[in-house]
């Protein structure tokens, strides 16, 4: 689905406002607005996983100071992660079995529960 990806990455001449349009999305996924019930939580989550306020403005000044190189290079992590990386799928055992049979799982089940 996916595999294209680096390709893309590396390939592409990225406009400037297309990467300004990007560099927006991103922070606004990070910044979207909440509801107080999803403030909330979303407060307690960032308490739990020990996400600092500081840490999330790390985050949103590592977003803004990316540029086209940002996504050159990550096209060489993609790249490697198709290479080495692995892929985890849980699901219902008879639809794991249905994959299996189908040939979309290459390696090992482990039954969890």
């Amino acid at each position: 689905m996916y595999d294209g990806a680096a390709e893309f990455l590396a390939e592409s001449d990225l406009p400037d406002a297309e990467l300004t349009k990007a560099v927006i999305g991103a922070v606004g996924d990070l910044d979207q607005h909440q509801l107080p019930d999803a403030k909330g939580y979303s407060s307690m989550l960032r308490w739990l996983l020990n996400i600092t306020d500081e840490r999330r403005q790390e985050i949103r000044s590592s977003i803004l100071a990316t540029g086209r190189d940002d996504f050159k290079r990550f096209a060489e992590v993609l790249r490697t992660a198709a290479t080495a990386g692995s892929v985890a799928v849980m699901g219902a055992e008879e639809k794991i079995s249905e994959a299996m049979n189908e040939g979309l799982i290459l390696d090992q089940v482990k039954k969890v529960l």
